[in-house]
């Protein structure tokens, strides 16, 4: 895991990569009335994809993007065996939040005036709560599109 919170997983399919891109398409050109799996996304030309959660429990808008979590990455062909290479990561819009609560969190500490207004001992306790918040709806929204992909394509991590 990076500072942005992003990892990476590589996957080895003992399958062609015909048929692994088959299954990806399989995916990709579903209806969006198709409820069966929460997990939507792209497939490019070049062997590239893009997959998001279909629906959420609510929805961001703005300059980073409007999806809780994003999977993106490259399949390729080894011989008789295909390898999906992938990079998971939250919106960054949430990882820019916890970042600036940390900021604030430090400087209420170290008694740098800041914004927040009210008795310091409550913004101490709060600011590390709501921190905490939003990391774990980052874990849960990133983990559970991992899962989601892993079971859509029958992969395993190694």
């Amino acid at each position: 895991m990076d500072f942005l919170f992003s990892r990476t997983y590589k996957y080895t399919v003992n399958q062609p990569i015909d048929n692994v891109l088959q299954d990806f398409s399989k995916v990709t050109n579903k209806k969006w009335t198709d409820f069966s799996d929460n997990i939507t996304g792209t497939l490019n030309n070049d062997n590239t994809f893009k997959f998001t959660h279909k629906w959420t429990f609510g929805y961001i808008r703005g300059i980073f993007g409007n999806d809780f979590a994003t999977i993106k990455g490259s399949i390729s062909s080894n011989g008789q065996d295909t390898v999906i290479e992938t990079t998971l990561r939250p919106n960054f819009g949430l990882v820019f939040f916890i970042y600036l609560i940390a900021i604030l969190f430090l400087c209420e500490l170290f008694g740098i005036k800041t914004m927040l207004n009210g008795p310091k001992t409550y913004i101490l306790l709060f600011l590390p709560f709501f921190e905490l918040i939003l990391y774990g709806l980052i874990l849960f929204m990133t983990n559970g599109l991992r899962n989601t992909f892993e079971k859509v394509f029958h992969l395993q991590t190694y």
